[in-house]
């Protein structure tokens, strides 16, 4: 469960503040509270990743010959608890190329050498609102922001369409933890998403079809804090297994086939894989504590799994696949 404040909205409207009224934190980490620190190989430095297997950051950037440093820092200043996740822009010197600081639904595609956005959307019902608090330090009249998008995909036009959108720029220097809250922009309310993607950034002038062609100041960057959506059940996606149905994927990345395990089976159990387009491609029974699937018929790149134990979500996460 991911609740970290209840708050009084009452009492609040009397003080005459904005906050996040008797909302749980459905979003996996949306505290940022959980992270864990990655060391690769060096001389490339160790970095913090936020746990909860939702929010993800492009510092494995930071390991490649050009390394345009870390982008996204475990902060110990937080509006609540105790860690908010800070984003920086930074620039490839060698490249001219600008990177942005971003966390969110993005991860890298080493097959493809592309970025990846979106997560599989497991809801069933709308979200209503996109909230978070933020703190903001542009430079040279930069802005930093926060974006949120429901997509679905389209199998007429082999293309995704945008279900909701919201843009949201700050503008300025925000010293204290102010809330954004945007009602949800939908484009189309009729059609339920099956992908989810939300990235908070150092960069308001990121491009979304094209990383590498974000416009922004190299220094400028942002906090962000209990992020979260409403009008969702906070039991829907919990992208951390409970610890008697812990599950593991091996090798990772896979080639060929993987080998599933948990520490207990679960009821009517069964794994989804779903690709980056958030497409079902392959369903498993998960009868037993281990499980043994090919991958030969899906390429190369990431895929996300979910665990399902009687008609419920009991976990998600993502694997590679490398032929």
């Amino acid at each position: 469960m991911y609740m970290k404040k209840v708050m009084l909205p009452f009492v609040l409207f009397l003080l005459g503040f904005n906050a996040i009224s008797q909302a749980q934190l459905i979003l996996p980490n949306g505290d940022f509270e959980g992270w864990s620190l990655y060391t690769p190989v060096p001389p490339s430095q160790p970095f913090y990743e936020p746990t909860g297997g939702f929010f993800h950051t492009i510092n494995i950037l930071d390991t490649i010959p050009t390394p345009p440093g870390i982008t996204v820092y475990r902060c110990d200043t937080a509006h609540a608890g105790s860690y908010s996740a800070r984003c920086i822009t930074r620039r490839i010197d060698v490249m001219s190329i600008l990177i942005p600081g971003v966390i969110g639904n993005i991860k890298i595609n080493w097959a493809r050498n592309s970025a990846i956005l979106g997560e599989p959307y497991l809801w069933t019902v709308k979200p209503l609102r996109f909230q978070g608090y933020y703190k903001s330090y542009p430079v040279n009249g930069d802005s930093t922001g926060a974006i949120l998008l429901l997509s679905k995909w389209n199998t007429a036009t082999s293309k995704r369409d945008t279900i909701a959108y919201n843009k949201l720029i700050f503008h300025g220097t925000v010293t204290d933890w102010t809330l954004f809250d945007a009602e949800v922009a939908y484009r189309n309310n009729t059609v339920m998403p099956d992908s989810i993607t939300i990235l908070l950034l150092s960069c308001g002038g990121y491009n979304a079809s094209n990383m590498f062609g974000s416009v922004g100041q190299v220094g400028s960057q942002a906090l962000f804090d209990d992020v979260t959506l409403t009008g969702l059940p906070p039991y829907a996606v919990n992208d951390l297994i409970p610890q008697e149905t812990t599950l593991a994927i091996s090798p990772n990345p896979a080639s060929g086939f993987i080998h599933v395990s948990m520490k207990k089976a679960v009821k009517e159990g069964r794994l989804d894989i779903f690709d980056a387009q958030g497409r079902l491609v392959a369903q498993h029974p998960m009868v037993e504590t281990t499980g043994r699937f090919s991958v030969n018929s899906l390429s190369s790149g990431v895929f996300y799994y979910r665990l399902m134990g009687s008609g419920q979500t009991l976990g998600t996460g993502s694997f590679i696949i490398r032929h």
